[in-house]
């Protein structure tokens, strides 16, 4: 009788969409594309929906062998599993793997119940760990394996794979039955058209894989594609560190375009692209932008501060090379995004401003994302050595999940680790950081004050540090505005943080049951009192000197350039020729404002209650702008 296998590789739904578990399906399609594994092992099951423990116990029979795919999300719902498998049947072989299981063997050491822990890429040391359980490969010599051996725990060093010519879980059938027992489930799915990172960025954990780029035959990524089409994935990632370092991948861009044009599926594509970013990707881009697959360009930067580049390793692409490819993506209409990462070491306060400052006046009016830097164990960063050098000191929070309805009933906590303190800030200014990256966030990317802060500049009134800093400090000291209020509510979440008693994103009933993230949050909360809030800012934005014959009309067009949930108005007058100086500015190109009789049309877009305006315009709009007429609105001359 063969063995039974049983893998985990289980996340928390969101709505009704689910991703495909591939690393456990790529793990098992090259262990048993060996003869004698499929000889003595049958693959149960893969248990990829956080499901009741309970419930979970209950499908599972005689166990010989159960695999866990460990990341931050799944964690300690992996260990309670394992602990409950060993109770019942003790002589279950456990195992774990994944970037959330650290270096060297102390979770052996925690864990009792777990037997081998696997470490770096996962496809050879599998398949060699089950040819081990029958006898045919030595476990105790087997590379990136951690074992307890009559000597004490032994950890064997990873050998670097050269490999990548692996068998595919798709065009093998490893998640056929998955697809059919789920017909309502809207599946994301993963390929893989290379794999490795040539940057050793040490907050990452690929940082630590040492691994040399290597493509994944094209053959194979042509198959998938098209099985991804024919079973209607309606998300596909690539799980790629650097797509568009290769020409191929504009090639293989245009087999997923032409996918979406054939049968409507994928429906979206999202990647990870190349972090010195070229004129290739501009044109994959392009190529997505027009098949409606794209919800933005990233243009990565993490911090615009040498000093913390220095200390984590990265390099930047050009300052001249960003406002080269600005001015092609928003000449194009293509909507970028541009991510940091808060909290790196070496970054103050002053530095977060003035980087945010910077990608401004380079035209990032889009979008920035700003992530709070999570310690990973497998990181550079996550090293003993590298927090005592840095004194890197984190909060112990819950899971960040940022969009996802909570489940009241799940009872296991997964957690998340956030850096607030290094030797370059301390928590108070951590606190500051992230309360001036949500001003800038939701009241210039997300529109709010957008125009404001635009004509200032251009106009050479103040810099758009100087106007965001005045505008955080002016919330902070109105604390009954309301704008104040929901600064000084975030305040408090962001202490709770620190604490260690709360975490980054927040619930509010009025928009829905997900958790909004702070910048999110902050900008529906303005936006609920919109008329209050311009009627409240307003003495603030007068002690710029603007004219007062500009300023009247400028606070109109702002007020009514906004979208919201149940308008009605299909346009509005305005003096001057607003909307085509904004759009150029935005497109990078000298403007002069000009008297100009206008009637600006737009086309309201009308909202059945304020969830779905959030998650429309806040949510999935938020990449591409969708928070202004700007982009759509149509001028008429009076």
């Amino acid at each position: 009788m063969k063995k039974k296998l049983y893998f985990f590789q289980v996340n928390y739904p969101y709505g009704k969409s689910a991703h495909i578990p591939y690393t456990a399906g790529q793990l098992a399609a090259y262990a048993f594309a060996d003869e004698d594994v499929k000889e003595n092992f049958c693959l149960e099951r893969i248990f990829f929906l956080r499901e009741k423990t309970e419930d979970v116990m209950a499908k599972i029979k005689a166990p010989s062998v159960v695999a866990f795919s460990t990341y931050i999300w799944n964690c300690n719902y992996n260990k309670t599993l394992a602990k409950l498998i060993k109770e019942k049947y003790p002589d279950c072989i456990i195992i774990f793997g994944g970037h959330h299981v650290s270096p060297g063997g102390g979770m052996l050491e925690e864990c009792p119940y777990i037997d081998y822990l696997l470490h770096g890429e996962g496809e050879i040391i599998f398949r060699k760990l089950m040819r081990g359980i029958i006898g045919l490969e030595n476990i105790r010599e087997i590379p990136g394996v951690s074992v307890r051996t009559e000597d004490g725990i032994i950890t064997n060093p990873e050998e670097i794979s050269c490999e990548c010519d692996f068998p595919s879980p798709y065009l093998n059938g490893y998640f056929d039955s998955i697809i059919k027992e789920n017909p309502e489930t809207e599946f994301m799915g993963l390929i893989e058209t290379s794999r490795g990172c040539p940057n050793s960025c040490a907050y990452c954990d690929w940082s630590n894989m040492k691994s040399k780029i290597r493509k994944f035959p094209i053959e194979r990524i042509y198959g998938e594609i098209e099985w991804v089409m024919n079973n209607k994935i309606c998300v596909l990632g690539s799980a790629d560190s650097n797509f568009g370092m290769f020409a191929r991948d504009e090639e293989i861009t245009d087999k997923i375009v032409e996918a979406k044009i054939k049968t409507g599926y994928p429906v979206r594509f999202q990647t990870s692209y190349a972090k010195n970013s070229s004129k290739r990707v501009f044109d994959i881009g392009m190529k997505l932008e027009k098949a409606d697959m794209n919800r933005g360009i990233t243009l990565s930067f993490q911090s615009m501060s040498e000093e913390v580049l220095r200390n984590i390793g990265r390099e930047n692409i050009s300052i001249d090379y960003y406002s080269e490819l600005m001015d092609l993506y928003n000449e194009a209409g293509v909507a970028t995004y541009t991510e940091l990462i808060l909290g790196l070491p070496g970054e103050t306060y002053a530095s977060l401003v003035d980087g945010m400052d910077r990608l401004l006046v380079l035209g990032q009016h889009n979008s920035i994302y700003i992530h709070n830097c999570e310690w990973l164990p497998c990181s550079i960063m996550g090293q003993k050595d590298y927090v005592e050098l840095y004194k890197i000191k984190t909060s112990r929070i819950p899971l960040n999940q940022p969009h996802r309805e909570p489940d009241d009933d799940d009872d296991i906590k997964e957690w998340s680790q956030v850096v607030t303190s290094t030797y370059s800030m301390n928590s108070e200014e951590w606190k500051m950081m992230n309360l001036f990256s949500y001003v800038v966030q939701a009241f210039h990317h997300m529109g709010i004050l957008q125009f404001f802060a635009l004509y200032l500049f251009n106009e050479g009134f103040c810099s758009y540090k100087e106007f965001y800093t005045s505008l955080l400090e002016h919330f902070l000291d109105n604390p009954d505005t309301v704008a104040g209020k929901v600064f000084r509510q975030i305040e408090i979440y962001l202490e709770d943080v620190v604490r260690e008693r709360g975490t980054l994103s927040c619930r509010d009933e009025r928009f829905g049951k997900v958790q909004w993230p702070f910048e999110e949050y902050a900008y529906l909360c303005i936006v609920y009192y919109l008329d209050d809030f311009y009627r409240e800012i307003t003495p603030f934005l007068k002690k710029f000197n603007i004219d007062k014959d500009v300023f009247d009309e400028l606070i109109a067009f702002q007020t009514k350039i906004m979208k919201r949930p149940f308008e009605n108005n299909c346009g509005f007058k305005t003096r001057y020729n607003f909307t085509e100086y904004f759009t150029g500015i935005i497109e990078g190109k000298e403007q002069t404002l000009k008297n100009s009789d206008e009637f600006v049309r737009v086309n309201p877009e009308r909202f059945e209650n304020w969830e779905e305006f959030a998650k429309v315009i806040a949510w999935y709009g938020r990449k591409n702008g969708r928070s202004t007429y700007i982009k759509e609105a149509l001028v008429e001359m009076e």
